[in-house]
């Protein structure tokens, strides 16, 4: 194939055109059932992620157990889950569905993936299954772009803080609470993860680059400020979070998949169908230490 000028040429394995200036690449030509099996593609595309941020690719061929072993390309599929229901076969892939009468998620707000977790997964391999016939994109958002974009003196201040990150601060609990004997089951997993807190700025550990870490789902508050204090900080962090330019929006299209760095993005699922089917396969995989 003759690459357009747009194409990135220090990648031999990969047709990679940027998406947006400052996130996200899709990957023309390449079924990933065939990159499993050949190292030069599986690290064009670790390096691709690490670079990239996020990684589109349409019309893709995966079985379940295919998807974990693209999944494994990037880290271990077994690594931090949410609650979402499993797949009934492969306990790895989690299945994302929205349909008339079923449940609401949550999903349609700004978050890095479970990062009430003291060790959140690195990343995530998002595969569309069934989509509406129009809305439903998914949009991302950079987190090292918002870093890049304060004043030195607010990054050092950033630099010495830590936040609280807890899953009752999401819609979690009022998704325990719908269900038959949610009360038990919200007890269960409030337990089971009590809050942790993550700098609020990190270091990637293949970039070096630095990146703001916190996000409105799961971020409770700043440790050592005021309520209002923190409220005011994270509010401005989000909103920068919010800006256009640091974004990348997916037009899903049926066997479309996504992969994208969980510690350097965050994410938001445009809940804009109605009552129109959407399902998708998500296997997150992680690393013995996220950073």
């Amino acid at each position: 194939m003759s690459k357009p000028q747009s194409f990135v040429p220090s990648y031999t394995r990969l047709a990679l055109e940027p998406y947006t200036p400052n996130i996200g690449a899709i990957v023309h030509d390449l079924q990933l059932a065939d990159a499993i099996q050949d190292e030069i593609t599986r690290d064009e595309l670790r390096r691709a992620l690490a670079e990239y941020e996020v990684l589109f690719f349409r019309d893709q061929a995966l079985t379940p157990e295919q998807q974990t072993e693209v999944a494994r390309i990037f880290g271990d599929p077994d690594k931090a889950k949410a609650f979402f229901p499993r797949h009934e076969r492969i306990a790895s892939i989690e299945v994302i569905e929205a349909k008339p009468g079923g449940h609401v998620y949550g999903t349609d707000q700004w978050h890095t993936d479970i990062t009430f977790s003291s060790n959140p997964p690195t990343g995530t391999v998002l595969y569309a299954k069934v989509i509406p016939p129009a809305g439903g994109d998914t949009l991302w958002t950079s987190a090292t772009k918002v870093y890049e974009s304060l004043s030195p003196g607010l990054q050092a201040e950033l630099e010495t803080l830590r936040a609280v990150h807890s899953f009752e601060h999401s819609g979690w609990p009022s998704f325990f609470l719908s269900q038959p004997d949610g009360e038990a089951l919200y007890r269960k997993a409030r337990a089971e993860h009590l809050p942790v807190v993550h700098p609020v700025v990190q270091t990637h550990p293949i970039t070096g680059k630095k990146l703001v870490y916190v996000n409105p789902n799961f971020t409770d508050r700043i440790l050592g400020l005021s309520r209002q204090e923190s409220d005011e900080l994270l509010g401005f962090l989000f909103r920068r979070f919010e800006r256009p330019e640091f974004q990348a929006r997916l037009r899903w299209e049926r066997h479309t998949v996504a992969i994208w760095d969980n510690r350097a993005t965050q994410h938001y699922a445009a809940k804009d169908y109605g009552s129109h089917h959407r399902l998708m396969h998500r296997i997150t995989f992680g690393e013995d230490r996220a950073f």
